[in-house]
């Protein structure tokens, strides 16, 4: 059996960090969940993972796709993979209409 793959390292984008903060604390207790499951499995079937469209990644050695994925049903967060091997970039948080047009 293959070995677990080590968690993904993480980077904030400054747009994260103000949209997290200015978010509710069971708001935030959601983001925290969901970037927990993505650093340990960016594949995790809870966070419903897509490809954002017609948005170009800010770090095209990771590819040049950028992704959506749920906190809850209202809740999103989007990232991308970073110009690092194993580094996964989080671009934004909020509520599914403002955190997809702000990417």
């Amino acid at each position: 059996m293959p070995a677990k793959a080590p968690p993904f390292r993480l980077y904030f984008e400054i747009i994260f960090l103000e949209n997290y903060s200015r978010l509710e604390p069971h708001q935030k207790k959601a983001i925290d969940k969901a970037v927990k499951l993505l650093a340990a499995n960016p594949r995790h079937p809870s966070l419903n993972v897509h490809k954002a469209k017609n948005v170009r990644a800010k770090y095209s050695t990771g590819g040049n796709d950028v992704f959506i994925a749920y906190a809850t049903r209202n809740l999103r967060l989007t990232f991308e993979y970073g110009r690092e091997p194993g580094m996964v970039a989080i671009r934004n948080c909020g509520p599914h209409d403002k955190c997809e047009k702000k990417m």
